[in-house]
């Protein structure tokens, strides 16, 4: 009896999920939906975008810098005290900024978590959590695409707008300002293409559908436009 319940043991365990697999976020939420259990799935995609977050800020602080002097804070000339300041800050932000990311991330993804319970969704904390964690890999393409967009402008770059490179509609809109700038700006493809795989990977991870899925994701998008947009105001 006792080789009986071995073999019944190994066969109801079946193969572990793989950690790894949530790098098929990309194009396959189904495969990443399946590796989502499997213990610090969260942890890769996670560290390789806070990784690519610290490296885009540092690289781009001259860019930054040179965009503070052309518009400068209250509209007076920086003099070299200030804008070391403003550069030594800018240095450590770039390591703190990582630390507000995470804690973004998981705060929306507590309140996708307590409005999927409020749809009858089976859906963790752990899980959301993890969901977007993956989903923060589109994103890491979306830092280095900026780059080398910023990279290419050099110089020409006159303002904090345009250190935000256009992947979105406002492509076609060069004169906007404000918060329709920031709307378009924010709905870029790569952020369309983060939302829709996030919502396609919890729909089937809680075995719900697509609709109920992108209405439980909202807070994911809804609070990083409200950044967006409150910061969109202060810019010159």
């Amino acid at each position: 009896m006792s080789s009986q319940s071995v073999a019944l043991g190994q066969q109801d365990s079946g193969p572990k999920p793989n950690p790894l697999g949530v790098f098929n976020i990309f194009i396959d939420p189904v495969a990443t939906a399946r590796s989502v259990p499997a213990p610090l799935a969260w942890l890769a995609p996670l560290l390789i975008f806070c990784v690519t977050l610290v490296i885009f800020s540092w690289l781009t602080i001259p860019m930054r810098m040179h965009v503070m002097v052309l518009n400068p804070p209250g509209g007076q000339a920086m003099d070299e005290t200030m804008r070391g300041r403003i550069e030594t800050f800018s240095k450590v932000g770039a390591f703190i900024a990582p630390v507000f990311v995470v804690g973004l991330i998981a705060l929306m993804a507590l309140l996708v978590m307590l409005l999927c319970s409020a749809m009858s969704m089976k859906a963790s904390f752990r899980n959301v959590f993890t969901i977007m964690c993956a989903t923060s890999l589109i994103g890491t393409l979306q830092l280095i695409a900026s780059y080398i967009v910023l990279r290419s402008k050099g110089d020409d770059l006159q303002s904090m707008q345009q250190l935000q490179p256009s992947f979105g509609l406002d492509i076609f809109f060069s004169d906007l300002k404000g918060p329709l700038f920031a709307i378009l700006n924010y709905f870029s493809i790569f952020q369309v293409w983060s939302l829709v795989m996030l919502a396609l990977t919890l729909a089937y991870l809680t075995k719900s559908s697509k609709g109920k899925a992108f209405a439980a994701i909202t807070p994911a998008w809804v609070i990083p436009l409200l950044f967006a947009i409150v910061g969109s105001l202060f810019q010159r």
